[in-house]
C-alpha cells in the first residue's frame, strides 16, 4: 500500500467482526511499531496482549467508572450497558515502558510514535486500531493494573484495541496544516 493512501486511509474503528486477529498479523504490527524513531535509541516499549473478552470487559467496565469520577461533565455518556470503551473489539493492546523518572515523558513520546507506526501496519493489513486514551485512567489503580497484567516497573502509555472492522471506513477530511509562523 502506498505510504499517503496508508495515512489517508487510516481511521479510528469503534466496530469490529468477532474474527480474532492472528498471530502473523499482530506479530508484524508490533514489530512495525519498533521500528519507530526512539530518544537515544532505548526503545523503551513493552507490549501486552489481550485477546481475554472478560478482561477486556473488565478494562471497559472500570475505565467507564473512572471516567464518570474524573469528568463527571461528560459522566452520562458513560453510564450505559454499551462497551463504549473497547467496544468489543477482540484484542487490546497495552504498549507499557519502564518506570523512570527522568525519562517519563521520552518514554511516553516514544511509546506513541510506536504506536503510529503499529496503527499504519494494522490498516495496511486490513486492520482496524483506535487509541483508547480513557485507559490511562486505569493508571490511579494499581490493582487493575495488575489485574491486566503491568508489572509494578512499568507505565501504561498507549492503550489500543485492534481488529477486523466490521465496515469499510471513507477516507476523512483533514484542514490544511496550520503554520503559526515560518522563520526564516
Amino acid at each position: 500500500m502506498e505510504l499517503d493512501i496508508c495515512i489517508r486511509g487510516r481511521r479510528s474503528v469503534r466496530s469490529y467482526t468477532d474474527e480474532p486477529v492472528s498471530k502473523e498479523d499482530i506479530e508484524a504490527v508490533l514489530e512495525a511499531g519498533t521500528w519507530a524513531p526512539t530518544g537515544m535509541s532505548r526503545q523503551p516499549w513493552r507490549f501486552i496482549i489481550i485477546e481475554d473478552r472478560k478482561l477486556i470487559k473488565y478494562v471497559s467496565e472500570e475505565t467507564k467508572l473512572l471516567v464518570q469520577q474524573m469528568m463527571p461533565t461528560i459522566a452520562k455518556d458513560f453510564q450505559t450497558e454499551k462497551d463504549v470503551i473497547c467496544y468489543n473489539a477482540p484484542m487490546l493492546v497495552l504498549v507499557c515502558a519502564e518506570k523512570d523518572k527522568l525519562w517519563d515523558q521520552v518514554n511516553l513520546l516514544d511509546s506513541v510514535l510506536a504506536a503510529q507506526n503499529m496503527f499504519l501496519k494494522a490498516h495496511e493489513l486490513g486492520l482496524g486500531t483506535c487509541f483508547m486514551g480513557f485507559v490511562q485512567f486505569l493508571s490511579s489503580k494499581p490493582d487493575a493494573l495488575k489485574k491486566v497484567g503491568i508489572p509494578d516497573g512499568c507505565d501504561l502509555m498507549v492503550p489500543f484495541i485492534i481488529g477486523h472492522p466490521k465496515v469499510k471506513h471513507k477516507v476523512g477530511k483533514r484542514d490544511k496544516p496550520n503554520i503559526l509562523k515560518w522563520i526564516k
